[in-house]
C-alpha cells in the first residue's frame, strides 16, 4: 500500500501540468454524471408525492381518437357528473384558474398587496391529492370564504405566525370567487408540495363559486379524481362511458368524444395537451442520460491515454522493480489502484464542485434544486461508477506498462506495438467523433433558439413594454390615473391594454366561431381600441377599432387576422351568431396573421380581438406601452414604474420587455442550449487532454527519431508538420464518422417545430475547421520545445 500511495503522488508531482489537465477533465465528467442522474432523480419521482399517487388522476377527453384541443381543460358540468355518477370515484375536486393574479392584503386599512394567483377548488380538494396539513384543516371550505394557504405563503402573509383563523382581503375581481367575498378566513395551512410535483407553487386555494355550474359546453375547468383501491383507469373509461358521459360530451358537430382519466404521475410525461401544467420529456432526459454516459466514456479514455503516455517515463522504474523481484501482479495491481485513486479522487472534487454551483446558482437552467444529500443514491451510485472506471480504465496501462522484458532498457530501447498505437489512435477517435457531434448539434440548437426569437411575429416588437395591473374596471380611477400621466410623459407613444400578456403563453381563452357550415376555434382577446396601433398590428382588409366600438351594445365588433377569414370566409361586415355570448358578431376588418404562440406547432389558430364589453365590468389587466423610437428606454421604464407606484399604491410592480415575455415560451429550449453547449465544451476540453496525453507519449517515443532528423537536416517546422500530420488526419476521419450521427440527431430535434432553420452545410464545415485549429494548436505548442532540441540531447537521452 506505501508503494501505491508512494507512486500515486510521484506520478502527480513529476507530471503537474498532465495530472491536473486529467484529474479537472475527469471531475467535470462525473460532475455531470452526478447532476443529470439527480435531475433523473428528480424527473423520475416527478408527482409520486401523494399517498397512494396512483389512484389520483387527471379527467380528460379524447375526441375522434386524437388529443382534445382544449387539452385538460373541460366543462364544469362534466367534472361534476363524473365526481357524482361513476362509481369508481372516491372522491373528485374541481380546479380552476383564475387566468391572472388578483391582489390580496392582510390589512385593509394599510394595505401591502400581494399579486397571487388563486385557484378555485371543492373541500374535496385536500381528500383528492392527500394534502397534509401543519395547521387546521380544509373543513371550512364549506364556507363561500374558506381558503387553504400553503406553509411557506403562510410565513409571508403572517410572518409572526397565527395564520389559521386570520383574514385574507381581495381587491379586485376574481371570476371563480363569489362577487360578495372579498374576505377570507383562512382554515388551514397545508404543507408545501415539493418542486418535482404539479402545485409545486403552492398557491391559494379558494373556494369554487357557482359559474358555470352544470354547463356542458364551457371548457374552463379542470378535474382531479381519487379512485377507489383496486379500480384502474381502464375501469373508470368503460364506467365514464356507461353512465353516459360521452354521450352528453357531444355536440352539434360529428366530432366522437371520449372521456378518460391519466394517473397524475404519468401526467408530467404523457400529457400533451395546453402548457398550463408541467410537462416533461422522456426523450430530453434519455439524451442528458446518454451525453452523460458519453463524457464518462471520454474521461475514462483520457485516463488510458494519460497512464499509457507515461509509459516511456516510467517504464526504467517499472523494469528496474521486476529485476529487484517485484511479481508483476503486484506491479499491475499497484498501477490499476494508481488508476483507481485517481478517478476516485476526481470523483470527491466532482462534489465539491456540484456543491458550490449549486450554492452559486450555476445549475439553475435545469429548474431544480441539487442536493447531494436528498439524491444521495444517484451520488453513490456515482462514486461506485469512479472506482469502475479507474479500474477499467488501469487495466489496459498496467499490463502495457508491465509487458516489457527487464533486458530490454539495457539495450536502451523499447517497442511501441503496432496494435497498442491503432488502439490509443481508436480511443482519440472516439473523443473526436463525441466532441464534433456535440458541437455540430450545439449549433444547430443555437441557430433554432436565434431563429425563432427573432421570428416575425406580426406585431412591433421593438421599444415595447407589457406592465401587468390589478384586476380592476379599466374605467377604475386608478386606471385613469395611469393612463393619464403615461401619456403625459415624453417617451411615451400610446398605452393600450388588453386582458390576456400576449406572447407569454401557448394558448388563450378559446372560443368557437361558426359560419354557414365552417366551425373553428379562435383566441379571443378582449382589448381597448388603440390595441392594434399600438401593438403595430397592420389592418390589410377593412377597419381597425374606432373609439365607439367600445360602447356596449347589441352587437360585437370583431377584428380578426387574416387566416381566420382564409378558414371561415366571413366577409367584412357580415353579421353572425356569437353563440358562446348569446351576440350577434360582425368582422369589421382582418389583420396580419400573428405568432404569439410557440413554433413547436403548426398552429394556424386565428386571433380575434374585439372591444365591446360583455360583462358588467371589463377587465384588462396588461398594459402595452409603447416607447417612442430613439427614446431613452432607462427614463421611460422610470416613468412606467413612478406611475405604477403613484396609482397602484401598495402594488407590487411588474414590468417586461416585450422581447423577454416572448422568449420565455422558449426557455425549455434555451436551457437544453446550455446543457448541450456545456457538455460540449467539456467533452472538448476532455478531448484535449486525452490528444494531450497522446502527444506526450508519441514525442517521448520518437525522440530519437526527432533527434536523427534533425542532424539531417530537418526544420523545426518540418518536425510539427509531421506531428500535425498525423492529428489532422484523425480529425478528418472522425469528422466524416460524425456527419451521419450529428445530422440524424439535429434532423430528429428540429421536428418538433413547425417552423425550423435549413441544415447548412456551412455549420458542419465549421466544427471541421474548429475542431482541427484547436487540435493543431494544441499539438504544435506540447511538440514545440521537442522539435526544438539539441539532436544530440534527443540522441544520447535515448
Amino acid at each position: 500500500m506505501n508503494t501505491i500511495v508512494r507512486n500515486l503522488f510521484y506520478t502527480l508531482g513529476r507530471f503537474r501540468l498532465a495530472s491536473s489537465l486529467n484529474l479537472l477533465g475527469m471531475s467535470g465528467a462525473f460532475a455531470a454524471f452526478v447532476v443529470i442522474m439527480m435531475k433523473v432523480g428528480y424527473e423520475r419521482s416527478f408527482d409520486t408525492c401523494y399517498p397512494d399517487a396512483g389512484r389520483v388522476v387527471m379527467l380528460d377527453t379524447h375526441i375522434d381518437g386524437g388529443p382534445s384541443y382544449f387539452g385538460a381543460i373541460l366543462p364544469r358540468g362534466m367534472i361534476d357528473y363524473v365526481i357524482e355518477r361513476v362509481p369508481g370515484v372516491e372522491c373528485g375536486s374541481i380546479f380552476a384558474k383564475s387566468w391572472g393574479k388578483v391582489a390580496f392584503c392582510t390589512d385593509p386599512d394599510n394595505p401591502s398587496y400581494f399579486m397571487e394567483e388563486p385557484y378555485a377548488v371543492y373541500k374535496s380538494f385536500a381528500q383528492t391529492v392527500g394534502m397534509e396539513f401543519v395547521e387546521g384543516n380544509a373543513e371550512g371550505m364549506d364556507a363561500p370564504d374558506g381558503m387553504l394557504m400553503s406553509e411557506s405563503m403562510a410565513r409571508r402573509f403572517f410572518p409572526e405566525g397565527n395564520a389559521v383563523g386570520s383574514y385574507v382581503y381581495r381587491n379586485g375581481d376574481c371570476w371563480v370567487s363569489d362577487e360578495d367575498v372579498i374576505r377570507y378566513r383562512v382554515c388551514g395551512v397545508y404543507k408545501d408540495f415539493p418542486e418535482n410535483s404539479q402545485f409545486a407553487d403552492n398557491p391559494l386555494f379558494i373556494r369554487m363559486n357557482d359559474i358555470q355550474k352544470d354547463h356542458w359546453l364551457s371548457y374552463n375547468f379542470c378535474g382531479f379524481l381519487r379512485l377507489k383501491p383496486g379500480v384502474t383507469p381502464e375501469d373508470i373509461r368503460i364506467q365514464m362511458d356507461k353512465a353516459g358521459v360521452n354521450e352528453r360530451l357531444k355536440d352539434d358537430s360529428e366530432s366522437v368524444f371520449e372521456a378518460y382519466v391519466l394517473p397524475l404521475p404519468d401526467v408530467y410525461y404523457e400529457y400533451k395537451g395546453n402548457d398550463f401544467l408541467r410537462t416533461g420529456s422522456r426523450q430530453d432526459l434519455y439524451l442528458l442520460v446518454s451525453i452523460a454516459l458519453l463524457i464518462i466514456l471520454v474521461a475514462a479514455v483520457n485516463l488510458i491515454n494519460f497512464s499509457t503516455a507515461l509509459t516511456p517515463m516510467r517504464i526504467r522504474s517499472i523494469n528496474t522493480q521486476k529485476v529487484l523481484g517485484s511479481p508483476v501482479g503486484t506491479l499491475r495491481l499497484g498501477l490499476v489502484c494508481e488508476s483507481v485513486s485517481i478517478a476516485f479522487l476526481a470523483w470527491l472534487l466532482s462534489l465539491a464542485l456540484v456543491a458550490c454551483l449549486g450554492r452559486t446558482g450555476g445549475l439553475d437552467f435545469l429548474h431544480f434544486t441539487p442536493s447531494l444529500v436528498l439524491y444521495w443514491k444517484p451520488v453513490a451510485l456515482s462514486g461506485v461508477i469512479s472506482l469502475a472506471v479507474g479500474a477499467l480504465a488501469g487495466l489496459y496501462p498496467a499490463f502495457y506498462m508491465t509487458s516489457f522484458p527487464p533486458a530490454m532498457m539495457l539495450k536502451g530501447n523499447f517497442a511501441l506495438s503496432g496494435k497498442g498505437k491503432r488502439l490509443r489512435t481508436c480511443l482519440i477517435g472516439f473523443q473526436y467523433v463525441i466532441s464534433l457531434v456535440l458541437i455540430i448539434v450545439t449549433a444547430f440548437i443555437w441557430m433554432q433558439n436565434n431563429y425563432m426569437r427573432r421570428y416575425e411575429l406580426g406585431v412591433d416588437r421593438d421599444q415595447l413594454l407589457i406592465a401587468a395591473l390589478p384586476g380592476l374596471p379599466v374605467t377604475s380611477s386608478m386606471y385613469q390615473g395611469f393612463d393619464h400621466q403615461l401619456k403625459g410623459c415624453a417617451e411615451i407613444a400610446d398605452v393600450a391594454y388588453a386582458n390576456v400578456k400576449l406572447g407569454g403563453m401557448n394558448v388563450y381563452s378559446t372560443y368557437p366561431l361558426e359560419y354557414k357550415d365552417k366551425e373553428a376555434g379562435a383566441f379571443l382577446i378582449n382589448v381597448t381600441p388603440n390595441f392594434l396601433s399600438t401593438m403595430g398590428i397592420k389592418v390589410e382588409e377593412g377597419r381597425g377599432f374606432l373609439p365607439n366600438d367600445s360602447i356596449r351594445t347589441g352587437r360585437l365588433n370583431f377584428v380578426a387576422t387574416r387566416n381566420a377569414k382564409e378558414m371561415m370566409g366571413i366577409p367584412v361586415g357580415e353579421t353572425f351568431d356569437f353563440n358562446p355570448w348569446g351576440k350577434q358578431a360582425s368582422v369589421v376588418g382582418y389583420v396580419n396573421n400573428l405568432q404569439l404562440t410557440s413554433l413547436h406547432k403548426a398552429d394556424d389558430v386565428p386571433f380575434v380581438f374585439v372591444t365591446n364589453p360583455v360583462f358588467d365590468s371589463l377587465k384588462l389587466q396588461y398594459a402595452y406601452i409603447r416607447v417612442k423610437a430613439g427614446s431613452d428606454m432607462d427614463a421611460a421604464l422610470a416613468h412606467v414604474r413612478e406611475a405604477l407606484e403613484r396609482n397602484f399604491e401598495g402594488y407590487s410592480i411588474d414590468v417586461e420587455f416585450f422581447d423577454r415575455v416572448y422568449a420565455s415560451l422558449y426557455q425549455k429550449e434555451a436551457d437544453q442550449q446550455h446543457i448541450v453547449t456545456l457538455f460540449s465544451v467539456l467533452a472538448i476540453l476532455i478531448s484535449l487532454v486525452g490528444v494531450f496525453g497522446l502527444v506526450i507519449f508519441e514525442a517521448e517515443y520518437r525522440r530519437k527519431e526527432i533527434g536523427i532528423r534533425k542532424v539531417f537536416g530537418a526544420s523545426t517546422g518540418e518536425i510539427l508538420w509531421m506531428f500535425n500530420r498525423i492529428y489532422l488526419r484523425i480529425v478528418v476521419i472522425c469528422f466524416i464518422l460524425s456527419v451521419p450521427a450529428a445530422y440524424y440527431a439535429v434532423n430528429e430535434w428540429l421536428k418538433s417545430f413547425s417552423v425550423r432553420v435549413s441544415m447548412s452545410w456551412w455549420v458542419f464545415a465549421l466544427a471541421l475547421v474548429v475542431v482541427a485549429l484547436i487540435t493543431q494548436t494544441t499539438v504544435t505548442i506540447q511538440n514545440f520545445r521537442t522539435a526544438r532540441a539539441n539532436p544530440a540531447d534527443s540522441i544520447k537521452t535515448e
